[in-house]
């Protein structure tokens, strides 16, 4: 066994259990947060097959997380314009609320990653996550 690797993988292990943040003051699980951030940061219309590319999910469980969201009001769905077989997602007015209420708490952990190391090696951080994320990607 390569101890060099094995020791990443506990310090990677640690790293994303405490960058996850606590659920205090978030009504809904971290997934559902993170789908609702993408919705809200899409450039164009999001369908559940970007959610699923995106977060390297199947497409049935992309689905069930965004019918979730859906019944608790948070998303709402319309016709695409491209493709009238499929469906464009939005964030409803209840989502934007919670995203403003639970994205500091969402946040929290690299706002503190961000001021304790600093801008330039914070950058340097996001471009290496950024990277091996094309990686694991492929």
């Amino acid at each position: 066994m390569d101890q060099k690797i094995s020791a990443a993988a506990m310090d990677v292990a640690l790293f994303c259990k405490l960058n996850t943040p606590h659920k205090a003051g978030i009504p809904i699980p971290h997934s559902e947060m993170g789908t609702l951030v993408f919705i809200s940061h899409a450039q164009r219309p999001v369908r559940c097959v970007e959610i699923s590319n995106f977060f390297g999910i199947s497409r049935p469980s992309a689905a069930a997380t965004v019918k979730k969201l859906m019944e608790k009001g948070y998303v709402g769905r319309e016709p695409s314009r491209e493709d009238g077989r499929s469906y464009a997602l939005f964030l409803t007015p209840r989502g934007r609320q919670l995203l403003e209420t639970g994205c500091a708490e969402f946040t929290r952990p690299l706002k503190k990653i961000r001021r304790g190391m600093g801008e330039e090696a914070f950058s340097s951080l996001l471009r290496l996550i950024q990277q091996a994320n094309a990686l694991l990607k492929e």
